[in-house]
């Protein structure tokens, strides 16, 4: 049995698509998303 559960998680990420990369800058619950400035991580 498979229980999907979505939209519990924030996930910020940094693209170079110059370089074709994609850096993952956070990954955190909603409440701890809320707590950070995401133009500074």
């Amino acid at each position: 049995m498979v229980i999907r559960k979505g939209n519990d998680y924030r996930l910020v990420v940094a693209v170079r698509y110059d370089r074709g990369l994609m850096y993952v800058r956070f990954v955190g619950t909603h409440r701890q998303y809320d707590k950070i400035d995401v133009a500074t991580i």
